[in-house]
Parts: C-alpha cells; sequence; structure tokens
C-alpha cells in the first residue's frame, strides 16, 4: 500500500498531531506499506533526522499553521496528489481537510481525514462551515478516523455524515515508553527527592484547559500532614503568561514541595515517571470549544508504570480506564483531592492500578492503530488481536468497583 500523509505538524515541533503523524507513519511502514510524509520544514534543514525516520519525509516551506497558508497547502496536496500513483492519502489533521478533498480529482485514492477533537468546535462558524461544505470535504469518498470515542460522536453531532464512515480508533503508545529506565533511586537523587517522599507527576503545557489550576486547588484542601508527604513535579512549557504566573503564585504557599521543572526531553521524562508513584493531570471544561480529544500522556505514564488521576472530560476515559488503570473522577476539586489522597496513602491501590495501566498501554500499540487506520495486515498476534477485537474490549477491560471514587 502507497500511503501520503500531510500534516501540519512535525518533529522537532513536539505535540500532539506531530507525535501522531511520525507514530502512524512509522508503524505502517513496519506492517509492510509504503509512507510519505509531507511535513512543514519550520525554516530549518531537518535532512539528518528525516533521514533517521523509516518512511520518506518531504518538507514544505512554513510552520505553525495559519489561515493564511491555506492557499499555500491547497497547491501543496494538488501538487503532491498528482505527482505518484497513492493507495490512499490521509490528511493527518484539519488545516489539510480541504487541501485534500481539493485533490481528489487527480487520484482514484481512498480519502482520509483524522479528527483529533477540538477542531470540530472550531470548524462550526459559519464560514468554515461553508468552506467545508462547498470543497466536500466530508463527501462519499471519504473516510473519517476518530481518535477516541467521544471525538466521534461529538463529529457525528456536528456533520451530517454517514455514520458507516465513520471509525473511532484510539490513538497507540510507542515502545519507547515501555523502555529501561535509570534506576529509581539515581534519578531521585539528581532531583533531591527522598526515598520517603510520593512522587505525583504532570506532564503538559501549563494552560488552562490543562487543569493544573484544578490539581493545585485539590492539593490545598488535602491536610497538612497529606500535602508533607507529596512531591509534584510540573513538567512542560509555560503557556498563557497570566495563567502560569497565578499558578506559581499560588504554588509558592500551598504547604506542598511543587517544582516547576519545565520541557524535558522524553529520555528525562521516561526516567522520571521510573521515579514517580502515579501520573496526575485533571483537565477542565473550556469555553472556548477546545477539548481533550485522548489523552496520549495517560497511556505514555501508564506503559512506564504509573497509574492516573484523570477527570473524566472529552475522551480521556478512553486513555484512562476507571478503576482498571486510574481514578477518574469529575474536574472538581474535591473530587481531584479524594483521589489523589488515595493513591497516596494506599500502595496496594497504587500497584494495581499500576499493573491495569501497563496493561492497558499495552493493549493500544501503534500497530494496531495503524492496522486499524488503514486496514493493513498485524504483523503479532497482540496486534492482531486487538485490531480484530471490538473497541469495548480494547478501552473497557474488566474493572475493580473496589477502585472507584465516587462523590461525596
Amino acid at each position: 500500500m502507497n500511503i501520503l500523509l500531510l500534516t501540519s505538524e512535525f518533529a522537532p515541533v513536539t505535540g500532539g498531531i506531530g507525535t501522531y503523524a511520525r507514530e502512524i507513519a512509522t508503524a505502517a511502514t513496519a506492517l509492510g506499506a509504503d509512507v510519505t510524509v509531507a511535513a512543514p520544514g519550520y525554516g530549518k534543514d531537518n535532512t539528518a533526522e528525516d533521514r533517521r525516520l523509516p518512511f520518506e519525509v518531504r518538507r514544505y516551506q512554513g510552520g505553525l499553521h495559519s489561515m493564511r497558508d491555506l492557499p499555500s497547502k491547497i497547491m501543496l496536496a494538488r501538487r503532491l496528489v498528482g505527482s505518484e500513483r497513492y493507495d490512499l492519502v490521509h490528511g493527518a489533521d484539519w488545516p489539510f481537510f480541504i487541501p485534500v478533498a481539493l485533490s481528489r480529482g487527480l487520484t482514484q485514492a481512498r480519502i482520509m481525514m483524522t479528527v483529533h477533537g477540538t477542531e470540530i468546535n472550531e470548524t462550526q462558524t459559519p464560514l468554515k462551515r461553508l468552506a467545508i461544505r462547498c470543497a466536500g470535504v466530508f463527501g462519499p469518498r471519504t473516510t473519517i478516523a476518530a481518535n477516541s470515542r467521544y471525538t466521534s460522536e461529538l463529529f457525528r453531532r456536528r456533520f451530517t455524515v454517514d455514520t458507516q464512515r465513520i471509525h473511532a480508533i484510539p490513538l497507540g503508545v510507542s515502545d519507547f515508553w515501555f523502555g529501561e529506565r535509570q534506576a529509581r533511586a539515581v534519578t531521585r537523587a539528581a532531583h533531591g527527592i527522598g526515598a520517603d517522599r510520593i512522587v505525583m507527576v504532570t506532564v503538559a503545557r501549563i494552560t488552562r484547559r490543562k487543569g493544573h489550576l484544578a490539581t493545585l486547588s485539590a492539593l490545598r484542601t488535602l491536610p497538612q500532614e497529606l500535602r508533607g508527604q507529596l512531591t509534584w513535579l510540573v513538567i512542560g512549557p509555560d503557556g498563557e503568561a497570566d495563567y502560569v504566573k497565578e499558578l506559581r503564585d499560588l504554588a509558592a504557599n500551598a504547604g506542598c514541595d511543587i517544582r516547576f521543572i519545565g520541557p524535558l526531553p522524553d529520555q528525562q521524562i521516561r526516567d522520571i515517571y521510573g521515579a514517580a508513584d502515579f501520573f496526575c493531570l485533571t483537565g477542565v471544561p473550556e469555553s472556548s470549544g477546545r477539548v481533550e480529544g485522548f489523552g496520549l500522556v495517560y497511556l505514555e505514564a501508564g506503559a512506564a508504570g504509573l497509574p492516573s488521576v484523570a477527570t473524566d472530560i472529552g475522551g480521556v476515559s478512553d486513555a484512562v480506564v476507571a478503576g482498571r488503570s486510574g481514578l477518574l473522577v469529575s474536574p472538581s476539586p474535591a473530587d481531584i483531592a479524594r483521589a489523589i489522597a488515595r493513591l497516596t496513602e494506599n500502595g496496594e491501590t497504587r500497584s494495581a492500578l499500576a499493573a491495569g495501566a501497563i496493561a492497558h498501554a499495552r493493549r493500544l500499540s501503534w500497530k494496531r492503530c495503524a492496522a486499524e487506520t488503514y486496514g493493513l495486515t498485524p504483523t503479532t498476534r497482540r496486534d492482531a488481536d486487538s485490531a480484530s477485537a471490538p473497541l469495548s474490549a480494547i478501552e473497557r477491560p474488566a474493572v475493580d468497583p473496589a477502585l472507584h471514587i465516587n462523590p461525596a
């Protein structure tokens, strides 16, 4: 199978779309497909890094997407789609939906678009809906891949499309996150963390919708004795300046060991996962319409053996199985506090959920995702079982009722 994948985000820029494009292209290549990825160049020479990838990368001029870039993306898509015979043309994210749709007359290839969540709401303005309709973006030749059941249902509500062409295909987790980590004691010593500390880690851009303030509010309600046992490591780049300042100011008086580490390379994050006790990311609803379509970072932490405290918003329940791989709660400080307290105080609960988190992450491989997305044949029994299993079997393994957190 010859696949052309067009993405508006890719390495060296980090982000969910770039991760999706790289990992699904890598997995599809491992399954025998011939993959070409069209990605922005960001004004840099990326040749050395691109040569390390198992698929061809064709860089185009540009960086982070702006609507001003749409005409150039349309010309790019037409040029690439018409340049050779492809079996499948895949728009990995919404900036390429219209360009790919306007190129379909140049090819007999199958057309696919992946929806990730937020862009579904962002395309609801009258002008954008008109452009989508006029371009025939979700026309009869187009298959829609949604990254979670939530995203699939959201798309169904927003667009009138034959449901047979909409497929919920949960994302995967890279083998990297299962890999060897630095010894727990060594990492803790490097960060000046005692062996007796309970370490909670968050990895996300510090932005409103990621809910760092909700986590902090929950911590501030815990008894001082419990707060005194915790170290919270906050990893990720700064987002909105006013939000970051508010978070840091409140953290300084929280009576808890809170450390803002900033962005780190994946290797160091994986080492910190090995030195931590549980993961916590408590996203909150946002009036702008931005949503958490899936939550890949929960799987990455789970692959490293960390159970999660997570809020039940968007598609997070596909990444964190309540009572199986973590504690899934409402986005209220009281419920978040109860979940944090439970994982801080109860080592048996942490161990049980850690085992479930690893098992859930192993079920959701990128090869399984690529096989289901492109109709490829899995190369291992595990990937075949995951790809052929119903969605509920992949994402809803048996739940231990004893591990539920119920609102007061």
